[in-house]
């Protein structure tokens, strides 16, 4: 846990901790969400090849992303309730929720934030991420 001191003393000590400490769970801090981010599987998309598959399981669905343009993060997407057919969105990267984001990076234990009509979508905890490297027009 991160501590961060506060002015306000009209509180009262709780568990032998000072009323003037407020305990933050570091994954909310940008220590913590780095940390994490240290410790997740994942996949920094702007290094792939164009036609390059991502399959994406999260806690609720799964996502299939091919690849159109890496190095501005253009994927068409489909899976979840918001791509049920092939559409073309931008992935934006992983996030802890909040305003901590990773751009360009899918990784377990994260959360998948895509931009589709100027709207973001996260989706829920990312639990596994597999890349088919092969670009399609090789087949």
């Amino acid at each position: 846990m991160t501590t961060t001191t506060s002015e306000r003393r009209d509180r009262p000590a709780e568990h032998g901790i000072p009323s003037d400490v407020h305990l933050i769970a570091s994954a909310r801090t940008l220590d913590g969400f780095a940390c994490q981010l240290g410790d997740a599987d994942g996949v920094d998309v702007r290094e792939l090849a164009a036609g390059a598959i991502v399959i994406v399981r999260t806690r609720n669905s799964c996502y299939r992303l091919v690849m159109l343009e890496p190095e501005t993060q253009r994927v068409l997407v489909s899976g979840g309730d918001w791509f049920p057919e092939p559409t073309e969105a931008q992935l934006v990267g992983a996030t802890g929720g909040g305003n901590m984001l990773k751009t360009g990076w899918i990784g377990a234990g994260l959360r998948m934030e895509l931009r589709h009509t100027n709207q973001p979508i996260t989706t829920s905890l990312v639990d596994a991420v597999t890349i088919d490297s092969s670009p399609l027009d090789a087949i």
